[in-house]
């Protein structure tokens, strides 16, 4: 198909961050932003001060994709809920309804066919350890390739962020979806973007204001987060890593049996970890600068909520370096961008210029409980885990033998017989 002559036109929903039009901004690509969709009022607020659409959507579910007001677009994005599908979401799958989202997604797909769509999800949906997950990815894959009598070229990938140009780790599933009548003859697959060398950490980071010590702790205020910090920099200097020169991105919000560090590199951000992960070269938290350039990000926009807020927004966020990777790739293919236009891989010309990352894969055992006080520490958290497990299972249990009471009632109700008034049957039924 012929490229466009006019502006490309983009949707999105579980818009989040508009990662998706940021990364088409960084890469000079002409747009038409039509719409926007997220059920989180400070989203809203974000995106509205910054990236405003033409139509906004509360609710993917409740929008009529078969309405001529819905928007048809070139450029369909969503990173559909990734909790009920993750190990911190109790891996729910569609027996959550924020799983749910994904067939508002793929209805708005087979009503409007845009020309492309990429989806995102979490790593673990590929899971060949969890059944559940790795049957509800399969749904997935099987109800978008049947869109439309098999109108597209469906692929999927896992990305880590920090393979391409930006030191988080970070997996994620990509999906890919291209109408087969915009691809040319030769076309035979999909051609992914190719992991790059690591880069280390320290380019992101504000420079250092002052000497650090080993007394640079946080707050007392949260004591988990106190000893998380403290025990890390404490065993890190033990087995001489030598924390204070060397950078040590630590997450110290996590119950200590569950709190990781990685050297050179930044654990994977989400929504819980708002207030940034613990920088052990600067005796602080990351900032918000920070955190966004661990997602590919500059401060460029106007901020109306605060740190807190967006550093959740940041944390729930797709990584705009591998999107705009993938729009290099997906863009030009698809007739997406004029003939005489080329996109520039900003990430790879980065990856080759700036020092590469010192990794250390071990540190995980340095905070293996040692002493008597710590192993019982770690008992008791991980009788608390399995325990809120176990709630979460029982009301998940009543709740599904609630539903099927609740279905079970409703078909034992008596109807009126035709013309019967409705009083006479309660009565009937009554006496039954």
């Amino acid at each position: 198909m012929a490229p466009l002559q006019r502006a490309l036109r983009i949707g999105t929903d579980c818009s989040g961050m508009e990662t998706p039009v940021m990364a088409l901004q960084a890469l000079k690509v002409h747009f038409e932003h039509s719409f926007s969709c997220d059920t989180e009022a400070s989203c809203k607020a974000q995106i509205c001060a910054n990236f405003p659409a033409k139509v906004w959507y509360d609710d993917l579910l409740a929008r009529d994709n078969e309405s001529k007001q819905v928007p048809a677009v070139d450029l369909y994005v969503c990173g559909f809920p990734c909790q009920p599908f993750s190990s911190a979401g109790l891996r729910k799958g569609f027996k959550d309804e924020r799983g749910n989202v994904f067939f508002g997604c793929a209805r708005y797909i087979a009503a409007k066919l845009p020309r492309v769509f990429v989806l995102e999800n979490v790593k673990g949906l590929l899971s060949n350890k969890d059944k559940a997950k790795r049957q509800a990815f399969k749904v997935i894959e099987k109800t978008l390739k049947e869109i439309g009598d098999q109108a597209y070229h469906v692929e999927f990938r896992v990305m880590d962020t920090q393979d391409h140009g930006v030191p988080q780790s970070r997996p994620r599933v990509y999906i890919v979806g291209i109408r087969k009548n915009v691809l040319p003859a030769s076309f035979q697959q999909f051609e992914w973007p190719k992991p790059l060398r690591r880069i280390s950490i320290n380019q992101l980071l504000e420079k250092k204001t002052k000497k650090v010590t080993m007394e640079d702790l946080p707050s007392r205020s949260s004591q988990t987060v106190f000893r998380n910090t403290s025990r890390w920099l404490r065993r890190l200097q033990q087995a001489g890593k030598d924390p204070l020169n060397n950078t040590f991105i630590l997450d110290i919000d996590a119950s200590t049996p569950r709190s990781t560090a990685m050297r050179d590199r930044c654990p994977c951000m989400t929504k819980s970890r708002a207030n940034g992960f613990w920088v052990s070269s600067r005796g602080r938290r990351m900032t918000i600068k920070e955190m966004l350039r661990c997602q590919g990000m500059e401060l460029c926009f106007k901020q109306v909520v605060s740190n807190r807020v967006l550093g959740a927004h940041i944390g729930n966020a797709m990584s705009q370096n591998i999107l705009e990777r993938i729009f290099i790739k997906l863009l030009p293919l698809a007739g997406l961008v004029p003939s005489g236009q080329a996109l520039v891989d900003r990430w790879a010309k980065r990856a080759k210029e700036m020092p590469a990352s010192k990794e250390d894969k071990n540190l995980k055992k340095l905070m293996e409980p040692r002493t008597a006080k710590e192993k019982e520490e770690a008992r008791q958290a991980k009788r608390r885990s399995t325990l809120r497990k176990a709630k979460a299972r029982a009301a998940e249990a009543e709740a599904k033998a609630q539903r099927a009471k609740s279905k079970a009632s409703s078909k034992s109700r008596v109807r009126p017989a035709r013309g019967q008034p409705p009083m006479k049957a309660m009565k009937r039924q009554r006496r039954a």
